[in-house]
């Protein structure tokens, strides 16, 4: 079939024999499979009003019988349509969110076209956002509660050394204090952060 198709367009020069989709949490990859080699300046999108995205792939035909059979999609893909005319193919996806943006990637097979489509950062929770700043402090500090501590045991045993011995007295106080000084900042920096 692919054969009688290319023969009747003069023009087209590659077929799109595949396509898969994969989920993401900010968007859809789509992932197109030719026959030969494809630049990502062959393909065109636009995104309708009534929630259907489109691919123009141009001088590119396919079976869109066989496309439409073999293609499986899932949620948030609610519709899928091959379209060919006589010299594009045109894919269409109609889509349970919005689409605000979209890039085109070559894969390392050349014959592989990668779509990107995100959605509006509007859809994202921002409590992963906040989760992730709160999981960085919770290991800084699971990493330091030791050294804190042990800080503070150290400027406590300066200073009561020097209450105890009457010799270097002044030495052991200010070596305390320093110590308690320092062990104070260091505890105040990081639990602000």
């Amino acid at each position: 079939m692919i054969l009688i198709l290319a023969y009747n367009c003069g023009f087209c020069s590659n077929v799109l024999t595949n396509i898969e989709f994969e989920e993401k949490e900010n968007g859809i990859i789509v992932e197109f499979e030719f026959i030969e080699p494809i630049s990502s300046d062959s393909v065109y999108a636009w995104q309708s009003d009534n929630q259907w995205f489109y691919f123009t792939l141009h001088n590119i035909l396919s079976d869109t019988f066989k496309l439409d059979q073999e293609t499986t999609f899932n949620l948030p893909i609610l519709d899928f349509q091959p379209i060919i005319s006589s010299d594009n193919t045109q894919i269409g996806l109609r889509l349970k969110k919005r689409v605000d943006s979209f890039e085109f990637y070559n894969q390392n097979q050349k014959n592989l076209l990668n779509a990107h489509l995100h959605y509006s950062l509007d859809n994202f929770d921002s409590t992963i956002l906040s989760n992730t700043k709160t999981k960085k402090v919770r290991v800084f500090d699971s990493l330091f509660a030791r050294s804190k501590s042990w800080l503070f045991i150290l400027a406590s045993g300066y200073s009561i050394a020097s209450l105890i011995n009457d010799k270097d007295t002044k030495i052991n106080v200010e070596a305390g204090i320093i110590t308690l000084i320092l062990s104070y900042l260091i505890n105040k920096s990081w639990t602000n952060n």
